[in-house]
């Protein structure tokens, strides 16, 4: 089971985490993680998301 974490953003920062997921074609779970293991060095990577054709 992964550790779950109730978090409180700032104003408009769910907006831009949601912009970048999209354009980098991520959940916006995963583009968390991803910011997070480049800012800390996690060994954690994501996928971009199959996107159908």
């Amino acid at each position: 089971m992964k550790d779950q974490f109730p978090l409180r953003l700032p104003n408009g920062m769910r907006d831009r985490i949601k912009e970048a997921a999209e354009k980098n074609l991520r959940t916006m779970n995963s583009e968390i993680i991803y910011q997070l293991s480049q800012a800390y060095g996690a060994s954690t990577e994501t996928k971009k998301a199959d996107v159908p054709a």
